[in-house]
C-alpha cells in the first residue's frame, strides 16, 4: 500500500479538495508527472490538464471510487514535505462539467494556433523558449488555449471530444 500524503486543489474562489491521497498526476511544464509520498521538492507551472488524485481518506463525495478527477486550466503546483498543493486560476471537478457548454466552447474555438507552434515561434526569435503551460498562462485567450480548456473539461467528464 502506498503512503498517503496531504493534497490540496484550490482556486481563488474555493477549495475543491483537501485531504489525503496516495498519488497525484497531471501535466506540468516539466511534462506528465505523478507525485507520490516523499517526492522531492518541486515547483512548476500547471498546463491546461486533467488532474487525477487517488483519494485515500474518503473525504471527497465527488471522487469516483477513490479517484478524484478535475479539469485544471493552468496554475502552479508546489510539492514539499507537507504534501502537494495545486494552485489553479480555474478548476472544476468532473462532476461539475457542463458537457454541452464544453462542446460548444470547443466548436467556437476552432483550430486556432497550436501552443507548441507558438512556443517554437518564441524560441525562434531569440527569446527564451516557453513550455505550452507557460504559453497557456501568458496567452489564456488564444483560440488554442480555449480549445485545450474545453478538451480538458470533456476529458475530465469522461466524454470524447467529437469536434
Amino acid at each position: 500500500m502506498a503512503t498517503p500524503f496531504h493534497v490540496e486543489l484550490v482556486t481563488p474562489e474555493r477549495v475543491l479538495f483537501s485531504g489525503e491521497a496516495d498519488e497525484v498526476s497531471m501535466r506540468t511544464d516539466a511534462g506528465e508527472i505523478a507525485f507520490l509520498a516523499h517526492h522531492e521538492d518541486f515547483i512548476g507551472a500547471v498546463d491546461i490538464t486533467v488532474a487525477k488524485i487517488n483519494v485515500t481518506d474518503g473525504t471527497s463525495p465527488d471522487a469516483e471510487g477513490t479517484e478524484l478527477v478535475a479539469a485544471v486550466h493552468g496554475g502552479f503546483v508546489h510539492v514539499d514535505d507537507n504534501g502537494v498543493r495545486i494552485l489553479a486560476g480555474v478548476a472544476e471537478l468532473a462532476s461539475e462539467v457542463d458537457v454541452e457548454r464544453a462542446r460548444a466552447a470547443l466548436a467556437s474555438a476552432g483550430e486556432g494556433e497550436r501552443v507548441e507552434e507558438r512556443a517554437t515561434e518564441h524560441a525562434g526569435d531569440g527569446e527564451v523558449a516557453m513550455s505550452p503551460a507557460m504559453v497557456a498562462l501568458l496567452e489564456p485567450e488564444s483560440a488554442d488555449a480555449r480549445a485545450r480548456r474545453a478538451r480538458a473539461r470533456l476529458e475530465a467528464a469522461g466524454v470524447t471530444a467529437a469536434v
